[in-house]
């Protein structure tokens, strides 16, 4: 259940029908502070608003206009670890540190003008631990257009964080930064790779071991080749063997830098690969998490 649905339906309701979300008859006037509360919804017409707000996977919590909480759902109950009276008509910044109550303020304020906000930051239990979470703010509509206070969709995002945190001492996008330089270096050696692979390619190679019968007379022995030993003698005179030799050694340094280059390329891939997951991850991120996290 996002934020932005419910509100959709809130904003679209018959203002004559007993929506979930309504004000008391206490209400104060002159000062438009109202006793924001959560009617039963027993009634048929409000069955679906139970469905949405009661029994919502995501944290549900609403905000009278003095920013006290006048709600909390039960999935949010039980991620805070406490009960009701605790938190009713306490004050919304009694759930985050005091670090982040500047920017919950600034959420608040700017939802006055933009309706809706969003942002991540750690929401404190009743235990005194804390679970980073994305908080979506929404304006609760008013025929008067005064406000009235605002819905809030708390949703864990701690599964993500210790994920990350589990995986790399440095941020994704730090991590995205640095993959494409990598790239680059392997690009670069994959292409001197291949320069010295054509010139080898330019002279002549041998694939073949040396043999030496009685320490004199040098043989080539050659892979075998439908299942024949291939051999060549070479001789005894020393510029053959010193040319022969030559052209082995070249062929094992051909074979090595092939081997390389294929080193390289499946480097190539996985970095790729990389790049395209901490891509996938950060796209997944609510807005704002990289940045508390840095």
């Amino acid at each position: 259940m996002k934020a932005r649905d419910l509100i959709s339906i809130l904003e679209n309701c018959d203002g004559d029908m007993d929506i979930s979300v309504s004000f008391s008859e206490e209400s104060n006037q002159e000062d438009m502070v109202s006793t924001l509360h959560i009617t039963s919804c027993n009634a048929e017409q409000t069955r679906c608003y139970q469905n949405l707000v009661e029994l919502s996977p995501e944290g549900l919590l609403v905000l009278n206009a003095s920013d006290n909480i006048s709600y909390v759902n039960p999935t949010l109950l039980k991620k805070l670890g406490g009960v009701e009276s605790n938190l009713f008509l306490s004050s919304i910044y009694s759930l985050v540190r005091t670090e982040d109550a500047g920017l919950l303020k600034r959420l608040i304020d700017n939802l006055k003008i933009s309706n809706t906000q969003q942002a991540s930051f750690p929401i404190l239990k009743m235990s005194g631990d804390c679970f980073w979470a994305r908080v979506s703010l929404a304006i609760i509509p008013s025929d008067d257009k005064q406000y009235r206070g605002a819905i809030l969709t708390i949703t864990d995002t701690s599964d993500m964080q210790q994920l990350l945190a589990a995986n790399t001492d440095d941020s994704l996008d730090s991590k995205v930064e640095l993959i494409p330089n990598h790239i680059d270096q392997l690009k670069q050696k994959k292409i001197s790779k291949l320069e010295e692979k054509m010139a080898l390619e330019s002279t002549n190679l041998i694939f073949a071991t040396p043999y030496w019968h009685q320490e004199k007379y040098l043989y080539l022995i050659y892979p075998k080749k439908n299942n024949q030993r291939q051999r060549e003698y070479v001789g005894a005179k020393k510029l053959k063997i010193e040319k022969a030799l030559n052209s082995v050694k070249r062929g094992k340094r051909h074979t090595q830098v092939c081997k390389e280059i294929d080193d390289i390329n499946q480097q190539l891939r996985t970095a790729t690969f990389k790049l395209d997951s901490f891509l996938w991850e950060l796209a997944k991120m609510p807005p704002g998490f990289q940045d508390s996290l840095n």
